[in-house]
């Protein structure tokens, strides 16, 4: 792990207030996560939402934009390139690619991290992940891609076959393929591809850093994974995600079984009631909760709902 660092978390949460804090952040998944993917397809046509193949495709188009984008914009984007190149975009993708230029109009909305910005223009990334979407489209063939996932007996066998490109493993990456894999095969999500084969306690939690940071400053891990030593830079207390999925999916299978859930309920958390810069923090009262769009959804009696059990171990950052 070289330019990374483990530390103790700080306060760690008991075996009481992890379960308690697990059932509250699944809770929040559970009304959510659905109304996320409805905000997702709701400005579909009726014949893209109610044909399982081409949601599938659809839903893997946006996946691919998302990463490492702003979720709104990307999600947006991928709506207006339906628009472009309507059914072409998923059975004529040849058609597509040789007119890709078409995008261009749409290269101010899709929002791509500063990072991300600085290596190559927004446009170039855009057409990179779209242009990797229809070459393998191409790929299939006459594939039924839904016909396939089907086929598979597990979520994480679903991700292998995905994966068995190498195509799409170099431009899908893992916490992209978890969280398409939950999209399209979650039971209470619409699409389920598996029809009712995959069980929720089967898949794997996608975890970025604002699900880490939320189980870090509660507690539910014992240990944190972050990019440096204290004071080595002002990052040194950003949390790796990734290198922290493994304990965080361990702590959630001890006391859920609906661990996509549980991940939604902690990003939402970590978007809307814990920042990083601290400045709005909900923990005992929220400044945001009069206008809280999630407010009356979730039950919220207007501070977080992690409130009596979370250790605020407040240093650690999402990003």
């Amino acid at each position: 792990m070289k330019g990374l660092t483990k530390s103790y978390v700080g306060k760690e949460a008991s075996s009481s207030d992890s379960k308690q804090m697990i059932k509250a952040l699944e809770h929040v998944g559970k009304v959510l996560q659905p109304l996320e993917l409805i905000q997702i397809t709701n400005k579909l046509p009726k014949e893209v939402v109610s044909d399982k193949e081409k949601l599938t495709r659809f839903l893997l188009l946006t996946s691919l934009l998302d990463q490492q984008a702003e979720s709104p914009s990307a999600r947006k984007t991928a709506i207006n390139i339906y628009k472009t190149f309507r059914d072409d975009l998923f059975f004529q993708p040849q058609n597509c690619l040789i007119r890709i230029e078409r995008l261009v109009p749409l290269k101010e909305q899709y929002k791509v991290s500063p990072a991300i910005g600085r290596v190559l223009p927004r446009f170039g990334w855009f057409v990179l992940r779209v242009g990797g979407f229809l070459t393998y489209e191409m790929m299939l063939g006459k594939t039924n891609i839904t016909e396939k996932l089907s086929q598979c007996r597990t979520p994480m066998e679903a991700t292998a076959f995905l994966h068995s490109n190498a195509l799409v493993e170099s431009i899908l990456r893992e916490k992209a393929v978890r969280m398409y894999i939950s999209w399209i095969g979650h039971p209470d999500l619409g699409v389920d591809v598996s029809n009712g084969k995959w069980d929720k306690s089967l898949f794997e939690m996608p975890v970025d850093g604002h699900v880490g940071k939320i189980f870090s400053r509660t507690g539910l891990v014992s240990e944190i994974i972050h990019e440096g030593k204290k004071g080595s830079s002002s990052r040194w207390n950003v949390i790796i995600a990734s290198n922290m999925r493994p304990s965080i999916q361990e702590v959630t299978n001890k006391n859920s079984r609906d661990c996509i859930m549980v991940d939604h309920g902690a990003f939402q958390i970590g978007i809307n009631c814990c920042p990083d810069n601290l400045e709005g923090i909900a923990c005992d009262s929220c400044p945001r909760a009069s206008f809280c769009q999630i407010k009356p959804k979730i039950g919220c009696e207007g501070y977080c709902l992690l409130k009596d059990y979370c250790k605020r171990n407040l240093t650690w950052r999402a990003y």
